[in-house]
């Protein structure tokens, strides 16, 4: 009996008929996972606790205009050190001994030299210290750095995303395509089991010798080995997409069996600054800042502050207790051995080393824009090749079996067709995933994908 198989240039047609609607529903499928990678990837949650942190040490640099309001207390207690002698006995004592004298009494007692410790005993001081900048420049800028920081983590952030999702569909067209490579590889098993037994018939009936079925069987037993090699690989695709969504790695893939054509290469880019210029000038204006920051540390500083408190004896309150000390702080440093200038000197190459890579990574974004366009056309062209070349193999093989059931062709011919069928099939496969790889990498360069 004649194994009869669909042409292949019908399939084409229906396949191109439902390309669209496959199309939307494999698009639809993909984009649920892009949304879920971009929710559970570990490595993107890292960047957004980067990006959080920016958030908080903005704050924490604003405060830095705010008063600062501090509680302090200490108890002192001391014995021994130095001391220091008033002499006040032998100051005293002869004036008092006249006086004593002059009015023939006693009402002006001797008195003893003191010896005052330097150390306090028994002494406490509790209070409240509020201060206040009024003037630093180095507060001023560094605060501008914090918030020209949150840019930079935004956009580095916006990168990963976008090498994320580049990532997650190649990781999606390489398992949809290690699927295809296993049915193709699967048909191709079955077409040499169908050999053989075709071979098996042809020996028993006399019409062919053994050594056509030992041939049939060894090419039965290479399809099958390359079959396990494509299962394993599929295999390893899948866990590859499943790590990149933070999933088991033996998570079930939806994908569809139907490879919608791609007819068309978009070259059309979003017309927006990529974020990794963005990142590269918010550098810039990082270093830029630092560089102001650098030289504004010669300036003075003002502030000012109020100490509200009491001190005394321990256990001790009395009207002379309270206090306030209030005061106005001024300093500047005049001389810090060449410290700033060189700090300077650092600051401004790290602003020209800055504006040096901005430069640089422009150029390389624009060639790999083009570049990448130039692959796609490039790819394309080869899938219509390979499309048409599959369509032809197919119709060569179909011939090929007929005759070589008719007994009008050799079975070398016949095996030559179906090695040639199954490459192209691969080959097919192989450049329609080639394809939309490079789709991915366009829309990757030209930053198209929106969020």
């Amino acid at each position: 009996m004649m194994n009869h198989r669909p042409p292949f240039k019908p399939m084409l047609i229906v396949l191109f008929l439902y390309s669209l609607s496959f199309r939307a529903s494999a698009q639809d499928k993909l984009s649920g996972y892009l949304a879920e990678a971009l929710r559970n990837n570990l490595e993107l949650q890292n960047q957004d606790f980067a990006f959080q942190k920016s958030i908080y040490a903005l704050k924490e640099a604003k405060g830095l205009f705010l008063p600062q309001v501090e509680v302090s207390t200490q108890y002192l207690s001391s014995e021994g050190g130095r001391k220091i002698e008033i002499p006040i006995g032998d100051l005293l004592n002869p004036v008092y001994s006249t006086l004593n004298n002059l009015t023939s009494s006693g009402k002006f007692p001797q008195v003893e030299n003191v010896s005052q410790s330097f150390n306090p005993n028994n002494y406490y001081d509790a209070k409240v210290r509020t201060t206040l900048s009024l003037y630093n420049a180095e507060i001023t800028y560094n605060s501008k750095i914090r918030k020209e920081q949150i840019t930079l983590k935004q956009a580095q952030l916006i990168v990963y995303k976008r090498e994320l999702i580049k990532n997650v569909k190649l990781a999606y067209y390489g398992y949809q395509q290690s699927v295809q490579a296993i049915k193709v590889l699967e048909n191709g098993v079955e077409l040499a089991k169908e050999n053989l037994r075709i071979n098996q018939s042809l020996v028993k009936n006399g019409k062919a010798i053994r050594t056509v079925i030992s041939r049939a069987q060894n090419e039965l037993t290479g399809l099958q080995s390359q079959l396990e090699d494509a299962r394993l690989t599929s295999v390893n695709s899948a866990a590859y997409f499943n790590f990149l969504l933070n999933k088991p790695l033996n998570s079930v893939i939806d994908i569809k069996d139907e490879t919608p054509l791609v007819t068309n290469a978009d070259t059309s880019g979003s017309g927006q600054k990529r974020e990794e210029l963005l990142a590269l000038e918010s550098a810039e204006k990082v270093s830029t800042l630092a560089l102001k920051m650098n030289k504004a540390g010669v300036l003075p500083k003002l502030s000012t502050f109020i100490d509200l408190g009491a001190q005394g004896d321990f256990l001790k309150v009395n009207r002379q207790a309270p206090y306030y000390l209030f005061g106005v702080t001024l300093s500047w440093r005049i001389f810090t051995g060449n410290q700033n200038k060189n700090r300077g000197h650092q600051a401004a190459l790290d602003v020209r080393s800055a504006q040096n890579q901005n430069s640089q990574a422009q150029q390389q974004l624009q060639l790999e824009t083009e570049t990448a366009q130039n692959r796609l056309i490039s790819a394309l062209q080869s899938y219509k090749a390979a499309v048409s070349q599959t369509s032809l193999s197919q119709q060569y093989f179909n011939d090929e079996q007929r005759l070589y059931k008719e007994g009008q062709a050799l079975y070398l011919e016949l095996l030559d067709a179906q090695t040639r069928l199954i490459n192209d099939q691969l080959k097919q496969s192989s450049n329609y995933l080639n394809v939309r790889t490079k789709q991915a990498e366009l829309e990757r360069a030209n930053a198209s994908y929106t969020f």
